[in-house]
């Protein structure tokens, strides 16, 4: 059994950066159509937060060959202090969770750091779709199963990586030290929102879960390719969902997957009816 480990309580005032973002449902005025007080934080800083104490804990070694699978149950809203809690890991794995000042859940995460890495799933070779003329917007009938979306060409600089951790207020200097920084795994997450982003016009949309693999470093200053496969879709409760396969892989001559992620999203949430409360 592994012997149990901590990693240290963490706090954050979160930033909605995405005000202006094609997503209007980080909008105050379409989110609040929606039933919510204002407009989201993303998910995927949620998911920044939450990763902060593992790497503080684990360094480049978590951003190597660490997972994590965090799921979403309330949002979080501009300015919250944000508080990031961790029970002591079992056999590796830490149950992490994200609560605001009231004390109300809104993520809980489960992370590890195996001893070595799994296999990447085959799917990640399979090759993408041309890319589109035009973006149609999207539809149930159009978020086809199994069918690659286009790939998404990524080559994140510096800048970008130093502006992402400026807006998740994560402060750690691997990701700012030395010519080559490591890539922070917020950013990292968010590719696997444009590459949705890539195939359609979604007007307001939620993000909902997300695991994510790491077989390797990513660094500011490479350049990579997302590839992303619709796996599953379903209704509930009035939301259609779809959980996407998405494969980031190393633009070089290797090609390999790098970094692994099943991503779940509402990608057409439930209009509020009227008079709702």
């Amino acid at each position: 059994m592994t012997p149990s480990v901590s990693v240290a309580p963490y706090q954050v005032r979160t930033h909605n950066a995405s005000t202006q973002s094609e997503n209007r449902m980080h909008s105050d005025d379409v989110a609040r159509q929606f039933g919510f007080n204002g407009g989201l934080v993303p998910g995927v800083t949620v998911f920044a937060h939450m990763t902060q104490p593992l790497v503080a804990r684990y360094g480049d070694a978590w951003l190597a060959r660490g997972t994590a699978d965090v799921r979403f149950s309330k949002p979080a809203y501009e300015g919250e202090l944000l508080s990031i809690g961790s029970a002591d890991a079992s056999d590796g794995m830490h149950a992490l969770t994200c609560v605001n000042e009231q004390g109300v859940e809104l993520a809980r995460m489960s992370a590890s750091l195996p001893a070595a890495s799994v296999k990447p799933d085959a799917r990640g070779d399979i090759p993408p779709a041309p890319p589109l003329a035009e973006r149609p917007t999207v539809t149930w009938d159009l978020m086809a199963i199994n069918q690659p979306f286009p790939a998404l060409a990524w080559s994140p600089t510096r800048e970008e990586n130093r502006e992402w951790c400026a807006d998740v207020r994560d402060a750690l200097p691997l990701y700012r030290d030395g010519d080559a920084p490591l890539l922070h795994p917020g950013l990292i997450l968010r590719q696997a929102n444009f590459v949705l982003r890539k195939r359609f016009v979604i007007p307001a949309w939620i993000h909902a879960a997300s695991r994510i693999t790491f077989f390797a470093p990513l660094r500011a200053g490479s350049s990579y390719e997302v590839r992303a496969i619709p796996e599953e879709k379903w209704n509930h409760k009035g939301h259609e969902f779809v959980r996407l396969f998405v494969a980031v892989r190393s633009a070089d001559h290797s090609g390999r997957t790098v970094a692994e992620i099943i991503h779940t999203a509402i990608f057409r949430p439930r209009v509020r009816e009227a008079g709702a409360q």
